[in-house]
């Protein structure tokens, strides 16, 4: 395996040129719809419900969801991704039940600092569902990613690769970095 190295000149965008990104995506155990504050009430409520399974979900030393996060934090991060989806910047995914009625976690997909990968993803589903129904959505929406994305190699922090090896290669997360310069008020999803 190849140690993994942090690129000089940081977060490289994603290489999507051409490519016509999903504005929504119907799985067989979840849809997915892009990320905005229109879902704050679905979102919010998930956030809060699953908070303990998403500490860290960017990192051991990242802290969303924050123990203040509000409702107004969460529309307010929720319309940044929203931007950042509009500007092709980066991509987050509600992941939704068929009928829309329940937010069953997020797929975030953003530009990467490491040399070894051209994105980097994070997902999280939501706590209430069984172990099962959290693997057969995973799978889907990580085979999603892998088959229908342009990306050579997408890099998963925390899931395929141990965080402990990212911050050694002390490579930074898109999210906490740059979500914080665009707006140091904004903590959230």
């Amino acid at each position: 395996m190849t140690a993994l190295a942090l690129r000089d000149e940081g977060f490289r965008p994603l290489p999507i040129n051409d490519f016509p990104v999903p504005a929504m995506w119907r799985g067989e155990w979840a849809l997915l719809v892009p990320a905005a504050p229109e879902w704050v009430e679905l979102d919010y409520a998930a956030v809060i419900e699953s908070r303990s399974k998403l500490k860290h979900i960017f990192g051991p030393r990242d802290d969303w969801p924050p123990d203040d996060l509000d409702a107004d934090m969460d529309e307010a991060d929720l319309a940044w991704h929203a931007r950042e989806f509009s500007s092709r910047s980066s991509f987050a995914y509600h992941l939704l039940s068929h009928d829309r009625q329940r937010c069953l976690g997020c797929l975030y997909l953003y530009p990467t600092a490491s040399r070894n990968h051209d994105a980097e993803a994070y997902l999280w589903t939501h706590i209430g569902l069984t172990a099962s129904q959290a693997n057969l959505i995973e799978d889907e929406v990580i085979g999603w990613v892998s088959r229908d994305w342009p990306f050579r190699s997408v890099a998963w922090p925390g899931r395929f690769i141990p965080f402990t090896q990212w911050e050694k290669a002390d490579i930074p997360n898109y999210y906490a970095s740059i979500r914080m310069i665009a707006d140091p008020s904004a903590t959230g999803d």
